[in-house]
């Protein structure tokens, strides 16, 4: 049976997309929510200095992190004055501060190590991050470490972001396939967005009859999202798409329907798998 979590929210501004603060019941961590724009504001909060890390996101068009920047502060808020000046990348930060007894120094560089490495792996979304820590994590500091980020990983889900890797969090019978001309494009739709997977190959040689979508994967093969592997092209980074044609479009090229080219397991088309 599933473990019952209690949230505590406050909006500050009154507005479901102003500051936020989060707390879970018992946690000694308190999440702040901040829009870039409402940044000399979130400073008046009490609380807001303490010591933890901070990811600093920029959102796409559907409200999904299309960048992330790890970082680690030890006087909260004011940490993110130099990134305000430096990075113009993000749009939001979401901190994750702590009290001083909860957050050591060792306990905060470890935290900031193990999450930039989690980003990493999840393959996403753009990680701004230059360096990959070198921090190394005492073994007796691991376990409480991977018990805070399960915490912020649960957080960050319940304000829609998801922050695993999309093959790690997908049962094989759910995934969808496509394949033509020798090209396998694998991916996973939820009624509402479909999201092409890691590891899918793409048709470079054809061009896609939408030049929004020739535009993205032109951009993902020259950032390295699309790498050439031998004669074939592979994605290396998970991508969402607000319909079934689109991410076929993007793997295939030309025009496609993908509500009669996606299809399951069992050779069903997704036409027949939702609609049906």
């Amino acid at each position: 049976m599933a473990i019952s979590k209690k949230l505590e929210i406050i909006y500050h501004n009154g507005q479901p997309d102003g500051i936020r603060s989060i707390r879970r019941h018992l946690s000694t961590m308190t999440t702040y929510i901040i829009p870039r724009p409402l940044l000399s504001e979130a400073k008046k909060l009490s609380g807001i200095n303490r010591p933890g890390i901070y990811y600093l996101i920029s959102e796409n068009d559907d409200n999904k992190i299309a960048q992330i920047y790890v970082g680690q502060t030890r006087n909260g808020v004011s940490r993110l004055d130099d990134h305000n000046r430096s990075k113009d990348f993000w749009n939001k930060a979401i901190m994750f501060l702590a009290d001083n007894k909860t957050f050591s120094l060792d306990m905060i560089s470890g935290l900031e190590a193990f999450a930039i490495s989690k980003a990493i792996e999840a393959k996403r979304y753009e990680v701004e991050n230059t360096v990959n820590p070198k921090y190394e994590i005492d073994e007796y500091d691991l376990p409480l470490i991977e018990e805070v980020y399960e915490e912020i990983k649960f957080i960050m889900a319940t304000q829609g972001y998801k922050m695993e890797n999309s093959k790690a969090t997908i049962n094989e019978a759910d995934m969808l396939h496509t394949t033509r001309n020798g090209v396998h494009g694998l991916g996973v739709y939820d009624g509402e967005k479909f999201e092409v997977l890691e590891g899918s190959e793409i048709d470079m040689s054809r061009k896609c009859h939408s030049d929004t979508i020739e535009k993205q994967r032109q951009t993902a093969l020259q950032n390295g999202n699309i790498v050439r592997n031998g004669d074939k092209y592979i994605l290396n980074v998970s991508v969402p798409f607000t319909s079934p044609s689109s991410a076929g479009m993007f793997v295939l090229g030309g025009s496609i329907n993908g509500w009669v080219e996606w299809k399951g397991k069992d050779g069903k088309t997704l036409d027949e798998l939702f609609r049906k």
